[in-house]
């Protein structure tokens, strides 16, 4: 008779997370146990100087107040935003609650001292990539998210979705990104190419809940 894997309330259950890379990422990174969860750091703790930093903007029309927008931007589960031919989601660990959450679960509105680990298809599934960023502000007056990448991944620096009225009603949704690595080949040449795609994949997304 095989018995089912039992599962302590602190450890990770790899079975429910869906992508290669993601797995991959919780192994080399010691995050098999929630408790190590509460032990990661972003890349902007302190004062982050972006002299050096390289810099990609996106923006986005919605044809929709700019309420509504902000409304979808907050309730929208990562599971729903991360997912498409570039993006998939592997799981966010919450570090007011010291709950991780899969792809199943209520992940809840956004908030700061959210950590979601994604999967990046970065070549047809040939290559993919597992990238993890913390939910840093969520400025409800002036309408922005503040997202930092992990400390020891690929890239450092932080990104901001911000939302902004139109005088004819609609809203502009800006995605800034301030970026670096240790290749400039991949700072200058690729990553401003997949991030674009992996950008608009993911407020496309966003776009669908809004239009129903």
């Amino acid at each position: 008779m095989q018995l089912s894997k039992i599962f302590s309330k602190d450890q990770i259950d790899l079975s429910k997370i869906r992508h290669k890379a993601v797995k991959k990422f919780i192994h080399t990174k010691g995050l098999l146990q929630l408790s190590s969860f509460a032990d990661l750091i972003h890349s902007c703790s302190g004062i982050v100087d972006i002299t050096n930093y390289n810099r990609h903007l996106k923006t986005f029309s919605f044809n929709e107040t700019i309420e509504k927008v902000w409304n979808a931007y907050k309730t929208i589960g990562p599971e729903e935003t991360c997912t498409g031919s570039m993006l998939g989601f592997g799981l966010q660990y919450s570090r007011r609650n010291h709950i991780v959450t899969y792809h199943e679960d209520d992940h809840g509105t956004i908030e700061v001292g959210q950590i979601i680990i994604l999967n990046l298809n970065l070549l047809w599934n040939v290559a993919c990539l597992a990238v993890g960023h913390e939910i840093t502000e969520v400025n409800e007056d002036e309408k922005f998210i503040k997202m930092c990448y992990l400390e020891g991944g690929a890239s450092k620096g932080y990104q901001f979705i911000r939302l902004r009225e139109m005088p004819d009603g609609t809203t502009e949704v800006a995605h800034e990104t301030f970026y670096k690595s240790n290749s400039d080949f991949r700072d200058k040449q690729l990553y401003p190419l997949l991030h674009g795609r992996i950008v608009t994949e993911f407020h496309r997304n966003v776009e669908k809940r809004l239009i129903g």
